[in-house]
């Protein structure tokens, strides 16, 4: 089982290596993980936008699968989407989100109570909390995305993609032993479990 194991992992990497646009990457120990999460945890206490905290879904869950891997990317070639999807959350309820569609973007842009954040990203002005204590639980969620190069990975499951926050990708580059003030030049994380044998 073990040496099923160890193949699967070199195979990821190897795919990982492979993909363009990754300058380097490395599996993490617990221990890289936990100063990992603990960095983004106290990121995620910081208003974001001027106007909520942060919740990195993608990162979190990524540093919860059995093998995460940090990886370094030139942004500039890198051949998936890396910025992270984004989603503005009170409790269950959606309060603002991106949208990719440009025939919905023209339509939500029609509705005066809508405010766009950016270009493509809404904000449902009558879903925002009015009370002082749900205000305090809106939250920018950066959303956890698929590892398109894993997908056909047979001996792969549960695999998940993340971008630290900058004080994450500080840390990320760090323990990559990079140093670099390339703008162009960031980081994830890939998470990914493999799949028990007979499952």
């Amino acid at each position: 089982m073990m040496e099923r194991t160890d193949t699967c992992v070199e195979l990821v990497l190897k795919i990982l290596r492979e993909s363009r646009g990754v300058e380097a990457l490395r599996v993490l120990t617990e221990a890289e993980k936990n100063s990992i999460l603990k960095v983004e945890l106290q990121a995620e206490e910081k208003i974001a936008y001027s106007m909520c905290k942060t919740l990195n879904s993608g990162v979190r869950e990524a540093l919860q699968r059995d093998y995460s891997v940090a990886t370094l990317i030139d942004s500039s070639i890198y051949e998936y989407p890396h910025h992270p999807s984004m989603v503005m959350t009170c409790d269950d309820t959606i309060v603002g989100e991106q949208v990719k569609d440009p025939s919905r973007i023209s339509e939500l842009k029609g509705d005066r109570s809508n405010f766009f954040l950016w270009d493509n990203f809404v904000i449902y002005t009558p879903r925002l909390p009015r009370e002082k204590e749900a205000k305090k639980r809106l939250r920018m969620v950066y959303k956890p995305m698929t590892v398109q190069q894993l997908e056909d990975v047979t001996c792969v499951e549960e695999s998940v993609f993340g971008t630290p926050s900058m004080e994450g990708d500080a840390l990320v580059k760090d323990l990559l032993d990079y140093h670099t003030t390339d703008p162009e030049i960031g980081t994830c994380l890939v998470g990914f479990n493999v799949m028990k044998q007979g499952a």
